[in-house]
């Protein structure tokens, strides 16, 4: 335990230092605290009032609350699993200080033990940012007692220890099998693997059957099935049964067993991917430490990408964008993240494929168009963690080549202007095509389709702006991993701040497009002070993204300039 302190204590005492550091840096901490605590109180109340709204219903409230908690868990699991592989790839094998601690007396225990804790808290804060509240929620709503909240926690930390455990078994057996130089196909295979595990874990839950009831015999049958667990082999499963007496009140007598299980697996699961560290590790390290070829650079798609962008833009511009060309196509970390995200947005457009028709028209139609506008708040997430992913390393993906651009008689405002609309485009693409396709699915009017899309466009401009500009203004030159990038304070920061954006423009559109949607349904026209307050509205939510473009770049604009190596 004292040498996995210790190794430890390098990432303990950075973090202090930043604490007594004077001036801006010793308020980081507080600042983000508030934020987080901010973000927390939105998420909290929204999940009570959908909670409340599920209760409401004697019959299918339960099961209703007890089916969602199933889904949330399970996308939970599929996050950190795919960070931590991510993540297990930079903390064990391409990390900048794995050279000196291999070459010292180290114990391959406590290197495991304290590389195991570095990357189950880098990989997992995003979760525990987003899933505490849900569980807050589900307390206050049901109300549960203290026991609720210490078995929830305790059995959430089972549930990524047996997640961390499991990923760095895959990097270490991958590693160990694969040439590093070859990681590409690697991730290619790892990309397969995942968009088979999402299908068949989503299959297991089985979300069609929760939104047709008219295919079962009698609601009684559609009960029955709608309360059975997704898998009994599932760790997800064991925390919903675990949690299952606080919201039915039912059951209390197998909450001593899914806690022996979830501890079990938890400890099991540790242990065994330790011993197999202890026998694979070195191999694969040494493997990471092999050089690759530069034979993208030299293919013939790039030389024909270069010739196409001869014709459009100056010769400055041209290089600066099959640099940052390269530079994607060259990180290991994002191509594994683009095959997650196919799969993904495959599972995405299939959850609207499956909404069901309720015998009035007008009732569907009122259904699908609020399906939609919640629609803007998660493509807005999806885009956000995008952004935070792909677009925030891109300052520190330069390196100390960095020192390169400084020196070229090449304008910095370029290199970052550059940037922003290079990953502009494929950001575009992406909501824009979440956005038309899922509102075709639903069969939008015209108003609604063109808010919806519109408002996706604006925050996707409004994010990529965002994403880039405070990935200069905390831009780590030194980071030899630039995937790292994203777990700091930053990288953080970013994503509260996109949270709070995308939540703040939901809101302000929430009474004109409530507006706009009855009056067609019931009255037939609106009421000529409404236009004003609907125009006030999209104005102001217009304003937040405006001020998402122009403040991050103008910020950024200045700080690029001051960056060193």
């Amino acid at each position: 335990m004292r040498r996995t302190l210790l190794l430890l204590s390098p990432r303990w005492k950075r973090f202090r230092n930043r604490m007594k550091a004077p001036g801006k840096d010793r308020l980081r901490i507080p600042f983000i605290v508030g934020l987080t605590a901010a973000l927390w109180a939105v998420i909290y109340v929204v999940f009570v009032k959908a909670l409340q709204y599920f209760t409401a219903e004697e019959m299918f409230g339960t099961i209703a609350a007890i089916k969602l908690l199933s889904m949330i868990l399970i996308t939970f699991t599929f996050v950190v699993i795919i960070s931590s592989i991510i993540t297990a790839f930079s903390t064990f094998f391409l990390s900048e200080d794995l050279e000196l601690i291999m070459a010292s007396p180290a114990e391959a225990p406590a290197l495991y033990a304290s590389r195991f804790i570095e990357t189950m808290i880098d990989s997992t804060w995003m979760v525990l940012v987003f899933g505490l509240p849900v569980f807050l929620a589900y307390g206050r709503v049901f109300s549960a007692s203290w026991s609720f909240y210490a078995l929830s926690s305790a059995a959430f930390l089972c549930l990524l220890i047996m997640t961390t455990s499991a990923s760095i078994l895959v990097a270490q057996v991958l590693v160990k099998t694969f040439p590093v130089r070859k990681l590409r196909d690697l991730f290619i295979l790892v990309g397969l693997l995942v968009f088979v595990g999402v299908y068949l874990i989503f299959r297991m839950v089985r979300p069609e059957e929760f939104l047709n009831p008219e295919g079962f015999a009698s609601v009684m049958d559609y009960l029955s099935v709608m309360s059975e667990p997704s898998s009994p082999f599932l760790p997800t499963t064991w925390i919903l049964e675990l949690v299952r007496p606080y919201i039915t009140g039912y059951g209390w007598g197998d909450i001593p067993f899914y806690c022996a299980l979830l501890v079990t697996a938890a400890a099991g699961a540790y242990r065994l991917v330790g011993h197999y560290h202890q026998v694979s590790h070195f191999p694969g390290f040494s493997k990471a430490t092999e050089g690759r070829g530069a034979r993208l650079s030299r293919s013939r798609l790039v030389d024909l990408f270069d010739r196409v962008l001869e014709l459009l833009v100056d010769a400055q511009t041209r290089r600066l964008i099959l640099k940052e060309l390269l530079l994607m196509a060259r990180d290991w970390g994002r191509i594994s993240q683009l095959l997650l995200l196919s799969a993904l947005i495959v599972v995405y457009l299939y959850n609207f494929s499956v909404l069901p028709n309720l015998d009035d028209p007008a009732a569907t139609r009122f259904l699908k168009n609020t399906v939609a506008f919640i629609n803007i708040g998660l493509a807005g997430f999806v885009l956000a963690s995008l952004g935070v992913r792909f677009l925030f390393p891109t300052m520190c993906a330069e390196g100390r080549a960095f020192w390169i651009l400084k020196g070229a008689p090449v304008s910095l405002k370029k290199v970052l202007w550059v940037k922003f609309f290079f990953y502009l485009v494929p950001m575009t693409a992406l909501g824009l095509f979440l956005a038309i396709v899922t509102n075709r699915i639903l069969g939008l009017g015209p108003f609604m389709f063109v808010v919806c899309t519109a408002t996706v466009a604006a925050l996707t401009v409004g994010i990529t702006a965002l994403s880039i500009g405070m990935g200069v203004l905390h831009a780590d030159l030194k980071l030899t991993d630039p995937n790292r990038a994203f777990t700091g304070f930053g990288a953080m920061l970013t994503m509260i701040y996109a949270g709070l954006a995308v939540a703040a423009v939901i809101l302000l559109e929430v009474y004109p497009v409530y507006r706009v949607v009855t009056a067609g349904y019931f009255t037939g026209k609106i009421r000529t002070p409404d236009y004003f307050v609907v125009g006030l509205c999209f104005a102001a939510a217009f304003g937040i993204v405006a001020y998402m473009v122009v403040k991050p770049l103008k910020a950024g604009l200045r700080r690029i300039s001051e960056l060193e190596i």
